[in-house]
Parts: C-alpha cells; sequence; structure tokens
C-alpha cells in the first residue's frame, strides 16, 4: 500500500509538471505602444478572450522606439508596430514576420503654429524646422510621399523630436511644424496651439495606402518555441477585433478606461471618434495592398541609402495563424 501511495504520489508530481509546462508554454509577453496600437490587446484582456482561448498573455506599454529592441532582446514575443517598420528591420537581416493586422487606417498629419496664418501646404514648409520622430511608420510613410511629390527630407530642418514631446515643442514655439498622428495631433489641435495643413486624406489622394499596423514576432517564435501559445493569441485577437468593430460604445468606454490609465484626458466622445474615423477594425488578415506599401517604404528607403539592401517584404509575412483563427471563428 505505501508502495502504491509513493507511485500514485509520483503519477500526480509527473502530471503536474506535465501541466506546468504546458501552462508556461501558453505565456505570450506582448508590448505596445499607449495609441490606438493598445485597442484589441486591451479589450481581449477586459472581455477574457484570451482566457477563453486558454493562453496567459503578459501585456506591457512601452514607447514605440522600444517595441523593436524588445522583440529582437527577447522581453518580448510579440509586438505591434507599423508595417513599414517590419520591412525596414528585416531590411537588416533580422528574424522578423508580419502574421496579423492590428489595425489599419491612416491617422498621420501635419501641424503649424495656431501663429502660421500663411502654410497651406507641406511645399509652403521648404527650409523650416519640421519635428519628427525619425525611424518610426509616420516617418518612413512621410519620406515616401514626399518622393512622390518631387521632395526630400533635405528640404527641411528636421529635428529628431519623439511625437509624444510635440504637444509641449509647440507651446514653446520651438517648431515651425510637427509631424504627428493620434493622439497627440488631437492634443495639439484642441488645445489650440496648431493647426492640419496636411491630413490622412491628403496621403490617402495620392499614395491609396491602408497604413497597416501588424502583429509582429520573428519565425523561431511561431515556428519552434510556441506556435500552440501563438495560434490562441491569434484566436482571441481575431474574436476582440470582431468585438470593436461590432460594439462601438463599449469599445469607446474601455478605450477611454486605458487612455485615462495612461494620462490621457480625453471624453467617451472623443475616444469613440478617434477610434473609428481614421481608423479600421474589419480584418486580421494582411493582404497584398498592405504588402505593397510596405514594400515601397523599403525602395525609397534603399534608393536613398537608409537601408543596407532590397528584400521581398512577402517573405517576411504569415497569414497562416490568422486563417486559422477565421476558420475556428466560423464552427
Amino acid at each position: 500500500m505505501k508502495r502504491f501511495g509513493l507511485v500514485l504520489i509520483a503519477t500526480f508530481v509527473v502530471l503536474g509538471m506535465a501541466s506546468n509546462a504546458l501552462a508556461a508554454k501558453g505565456v505570450v509577453k506582448l508590448i505596445h505602444d499607449n495609441t490606438s496600437h493598445a485597442a484589441i490587446p486591451y479589450i481581449a484582456e477586459k472581455k477574457g478572450f484570451y482566457k477563453a482561448e486558454g493562453v496567459e498573455v503578459q501585456r506591457r506599454v512601452t514607447s514605440p522606439r522600444a517595441l523593436i529592441d524588445a522583440l529582437i532582446g527577447g522581453t518580448a514575443d510579440i509586438i505591434s508596430t507599423r508595417g513599414s517598420r517590419v520591412g525596414q528591420i528585416a531590411a537588416r537581416g533580422l528574424d522578423v514576420v508580419g502574421i496579423a493586422l492590428n489595425r489599419y487606417g491612416n491617422q498621420n498629419m501635419v501641424l503649424v503654429p495656431m501663429s502660421d496664418k500663411t502654410t497651406k501646404s507641406v511645399k509652403d514648409l521648404k527650409g523650416k524646422t519640421v519635428g519628427a520622430q525619425m525611424g518610426t511608420g509616420t516617418w518612413a510613410t512621410w519620406m515616401t510621399y514626399l518622393s512622390r511629390i518631387g521632395m526630400s527630407d533635405k528640404d527641411f530642418k528636421i529635428r529628431n523630436t519623439k511625437t509624444g514631446s510635440l504637444p509641449a515643442a509647440f507651446e514653446r514655439g520651438a517648431l515651425d511644424a510637427g509631424l504627428t498622428w493620434e493622439p497627440w495631433g488631437s492634443i495639439i489641435v484642441g488645445k489650440g496651439l496648431g493647426r492640419m495643413v496636411m491630413g490622412p486624406k491628403d496621403y490617402d489622394d495620392l499614395l491609396g495606402y491602408t497604413s497597416p499596423v501588424f502583429l509582429t514576432t520573428s519565425w523561431s517564435y511561431i515556428k519552434k518555441k510556441n506556435p500552440d501559445g501563438a495560434q490562441r493569441f491569434i484566436n482571441a485577437h481575431v474574436r476582440a477585433m470582431r468585438f470593436l468593430n461590432r460594439n462601438r460604445d463599449a469599445s469607446a468606454k474601455l478605450m477611454h478606461e486605458f487612455w485615462k490609465s495612461q494620462g490621457f484626458k480625453f471624453d467617451v466622445k472623443k475616444v469613440k471618434t478617434d477610434l473609428y474615423k481614421f481608423m479600421r477594425w474589419d480584418r486580421a488578415m494582411i493582404t497584398h495592398r498592405d504588402i505593397k506599401e510596405v514594400q515601397d517604404g523599403v525602395d525609397v528607403s534603399v534608393k536613398k541609402g537608409k537601408l543596407p539592401k532590397r528584400i521581398d517584404v512577402t517573405a517576411h509575412i504569415d497569414i497562416t495563424l490568422v486563417e486559422n483563427a477565421y476558420f475556428n471563428l466560423m464552427k
């Protein structure tokens, strides 16, 4: 009997270890910034979509600049970043792959101080000081836009400025213009510090871009390290995206809660406007149109000597997990 008891205990220990191993394998370290990139992850967490899929997601908020370093350094398994940045880091030979859309829709804008009564377009800013966070997706899209209208960044005095610092820079009168995105564009305009001279429509009319934001990871993660956890994560992501697209009032309240935790004092009405005016939440699938936009950005950067070589962006996209997620959703 004593021997049987020891065997039984040993069996439970082994089963427990196996269970813990499976649970540990399900942990996904996700990092995003405090913009609209947080919408689906936050909703997936608060509405229990991750839990329902049996995956533990350790979600963390950081600055846009720190995202790539986190992925490369291994402190993040999956990050949310602009598609253009995926192209940039892939061109440097790093192990990276876009696996799903987090959102799409252009929210880029160029603002000038309210004291500037004459500037009507980007061309009027030639030779002036423009604050921009270089290396971001917005920066890459702007570079492509400039190339299409016969201009380049050399036509301006570029001051590398964190986007979150632009409101303060406008308040000090330190810049002639600022390249920004939401929510900082609305903050500057809302405080009466600046006005828009170029907005999403200007980009869309010329480029026809989708401005995709990719959930990004490494090939080694989805193929070897944690394929099951990655699939469960994307299953939850697709469900949360569907909720966000169909339940606007509830989603706005949740994002109001998130942005409040980040120190932003927006009312729910403004949050709802920001979420749905320029951004789209109706597909998680990365399309050929999204890929073409990223490829265009890579090609422009290579031509200007900003990247070492041209790469085929398609080789750094894998939609298998999203296809599986949509199939599971239809069951």
